[in-house]
């Protein structure tokens, strides 16, 4: 068998895996973001309420971060390449099966569970990887590949509402399984690099773990990191945002309908956020790329800002202007956290565990995105308004920026990591490259 030479940390074969990052980006922002015109889709397949309804869309979103966990495990078992193929060919078997079934119940298992699952398992690697192969560039690479996120809202959107119309509220799920397999070939070009194997080396000459409990001590290692206050403090500041934020995008788009937007009007807001989400996530990372930014600061004022913007959004929203106004606020802030959160991580509790760092910090993200929507549901068919939902959302997005302040302190207070990854301890290249064969193969 042939040797493929380890890739080095922002050379070569690192621009390909950050083009790669992009696409599954792409697939699963388009996806995570455009779950208002799903919701739509189901509600009038199935003529449910709103609170029921909802459970499938915030399932999925809650289901692609709960599943960070176990990305996590098998990134460190396997590899960020191997968890994106199986990622795919699981979100697109869920997807399909939406097509045929008959009750919403089921269409909760298949979209919220199943389709949630290979998501997650698509985004994880695809962020996590980047910290496998960038160290002074690693906050642009990561502003490139996250942007992917912003591209994905703009045009599946897009493409979901226009399946829709032309091929009904059942045919649209084929369209989006056809997107989702091309996660399966963007995973193949996510080739192990020198830190992912050298990190990998690490870990397993620091535990005693036997090969058949690996996954599951992998898993447990999710919830030891939490005794790291500062990260704990991040982990509950991502639970309390995405409560608000995934009950906006859940709602935001019958919120337009109700408020006498067209359908077509309603999914172009989607878009609107989109662009900007892209434009945002790209510039956050150009930004923290300078030695003198704090990506703390930066994690705090994005989310503060989102904050306030929500919390007096009833009072400017009932206007489609308005609405749009809402749009691109919602687009600049709620997602250009991830430009940055790698080097969050690797900040709290270094890269040798940047993998169960960031699937711990998903996998509140997704408590939240399974609280909110819900719940918003709730206060919607109980009041028969939407303003509430959004006086909510506002206060947990504030409270959350809050404690990304929180969170910096307890950092400077404790002995905190490098974020240069040159200092990883290195493995001799034999190890490092029988592990690569290792992986390859998987």
């Amino acid at each position: 068998m042939r040797e493929r030479p380890l890739t080095e940390a922002d050379k070569g074969w690192s621009w390909v895996v950050m083009a790669s990052s992009f696409g599954s980006h792409v697939i699963t922002g388009g996806f995570q973001y455009s779950i208002g015109i799903v919701h739509n889709a189901f509600l009038e397949r199935f003529g449910d309420n709103v609170q029921n309804t909802s459970w499938a869309t915030s399932l999925f979103v809650a289901t692609l971060s709960l599943t960070g966990v176990l990305a996590s495990a098998l990134i460190n078992w396997s590899s960020c390449r191997a968890t994106m193929v199986i990622g795919s060919l699981i979100m697109t078997g869920g997807f399909i099966t939406c097509a045929f079934v008959p009750s919403l119940e089921l269409a909760v298992i298949f979209y919220g569970v199943v389709s949630g699952i290979g998501a997650g398992l698509i985004f994880l690697p695809a962020s996590v990887v980047l910290g496998f192969n960038f160290r002074r560039r690693r906050n642009l690479a990561s502003g490139v590949a996250v942007s992917g996120n912003g591209v994905g809202t703009f045009l599946v959107a897009l493409i979901i509402e226009a399946a829709r119309e032309e091929y009904g509220n059942r045919g649209l799920f084929f369209i989006i399984a056809g997107i989702s397999l091309q996660g399966a070939f963007l995973g193949c070009l996510l080739f192990p690099s020198e830190l992912e194997i050298r990190q990998k080396q690490i870990r397993y000459q620091n535990t005693s773990y036997t090969n058949k409990s690996d996954i599951l001590n992998n898993i447990l290692q999710s919830f030891v990191i939490l005794k790291n206050i500062s990260f704990l403090c991040l982990c509950v500041s991502m639970f309390i945002s995405y409560t608000g934020i995934y009950l906006v995008y859940v709602h935001f788009v019958r919120y337009a309908i109700e408020m006498g937007a067209s359908s077509l009007n309603s999914s172009f807001l989607v878009s609107v956020t989109g662009v900007c989400d892209c434009i945002s996530r790209f510039l956050t990372g150009l930004t923290a790329n300078v030695e003198d930014i704090d990506e703390n600061v930066m994690f705090f004022g994005t989310f503060g800002l989102l904050g306030i913007s929500t919390l007096i959004f009833p009072l400017y929203g009932s206007t489609y202007g308005g609405q749009l106004t809402y749009a691109v606020f919602l687009g600049l802030y709620s997602g250009c956290c991830y430009s940055i959160l790698n080097t969050l991580i690797i900040q709290r509790v270094g890269v040798e565990k940047l993998a169960t760092g960031y699937g711990t910090c998903m996998f509140f993200s997704g408590a939240g995105a399974l609280v909110g929507p819900p719940a918003a549901g709730a206060i919607i068919d109980y009041t028969g308004s939407y303003e509430n939902s959004f006086l909510l959302a506002g206060s947990c997005i504030t409270v959350a920026s809050i404690l990304g302040v929180v969170s910096a302190y307890f950092r400077k207070s404790d002995n905190s990591y490098t974020t240069d990854l040159s200092e990883v301890p290195t493995v001799s290249r034999a190890a490092s490259m029988d592990r690569q064969l290792s992986c390859a193969s998987k």
